[in-house]
């Protein structure tokens, strides 16, 4: 059995959006399935496709290669995965089923033999889970997510990255409205995690979201690292990375510098703030698109640039 964790750089472009994704870009509405017809597939794929060149050329601008990581889906990313894993650059691909409140896994009984066949270095899951939920709801999303967590853990093929949302969920959460991102979800989110991990959920990395005070930030990595796993393995190795929630640039560089300079965060996962823009300018008029790869090229570079000058 491996050791829990990943302490080496990780900064990641995240496009395994689908349904948003999907909707967002090119107004399909439904569960993300190929479309009517194959020329929609084609464009969905040829979007990620963009993404990910923008990422081949921020390397190309100095960015080092072995921080660098893709998170996609194999449903319109398949060509994406196979040639990240030529080129050497770590992929994590999403096993969660689409806009659920509740977790299941994407292939339902054969999430298994999904993982099995694309053989990612990094398996992701995203979870909405808060201690205050119902505790019916809560212990059928942890015993899925542990099922997850011993088979990642059972080999040395993998790692378990998990995207962690903490949704206002109490009464006084709720009522604390936009004060809830600074004043409660800090604790919130360390509840959730000590409740993940007590119930033997043990991700390698924590993908979580920012967070405004330097404390608050500490705080929520001492806890992703604190005790030992069931097997009795220490978890000061785990590691983790902040999502973006596709706010603003000035936000995003915000939480990078926060969390940068402290013991236990390894990077961040910032996609959509990124790439939104661009790919949208290209998808009016394809004449951009050596514009668009550039521009996303320079955004994510301009992530790791503000997280490396944060961290020094």
């Amino acid at each position: 059995m491996k050791a829990i964790g990943y302490d080496r750089p990780l900064f990641v472009q995240p496009f395994d959006h689908r349904g948003s994704f999907t909707k967002g870009f090119f107004g399909i509405a439904g569960e993300p399935q190929i479309g009517s017809s194959k020329e929609e597939f084609v464009q969905v794929a040829r979007a990620k496709t963009l993404v990910y060149q923008g990422l081949l050329r921020a390397i190309e601008m100095g960015v080092a290669k072995e921080h660098v990581g893709i998170l996609v889906d194999s449903q319109f990313g398949s060509q994406v995965i196979a040639d990240a894993r030529a080129k050497g650059i770590p992929v994590s691909v999403c096993v969660e089923k689409t806009g659920q409140k509740v977790f299941d896994f994407e292939y339902g009984s054969r999430w298994l033999d999904h993982i099995r066949f694309v053989q990612p270095d990094i398996v992701k899951v995203l979870v909405r889970l808060h201690p205050a939920d119902d505790v019916a709801t809560n212990v059928e999303q942890m015993a899925r997510l542990k099922m997850l967590s011993d088979y990642i853990h059972s080999t040395d093929d993998h790692y378990l990255m998990f995207e962690l949302l903490v949704p206002a969920t109490t009464a006084e959460e709720k009522a604390a409205g936009d004060a809830y991102d600074t004043t409660l979800r800090p604790k919130a989110m360390m509840a959730a995690i000590e409740m993940l991990q007590r119930f033997g959920v043990e991700p390698d990395i924590w993908k979580i979201e920012g967070l405004d005070h330097r404390e608050d930030a500490q705080a929520v990595a001492e806890v992703a690292r604190a005790g030992r796993t069931a097997c009795g393995q220490a978890r000061d190795h785990v590691g983790c990375i902040l999502l973006g929630r596709g706010s603003n640039r000035e936000q995003v560089y915000k939480w990078l510098q926060v969390a940068a300079p402290l013991s236990g965060y390894i990077g961040f996962a910032v996609g959509r703030t990124n790439f939104a823009d661009p790919l949208k300018q290209f998808i009016a008029d394809p004449a951009k698109e050596a514009w668009a790869v550039e521009t996303i090229g320079a955004n994510y570079k301009g992530c790791v640039d503000t997280w490396q000058a944060a961290a020094r």
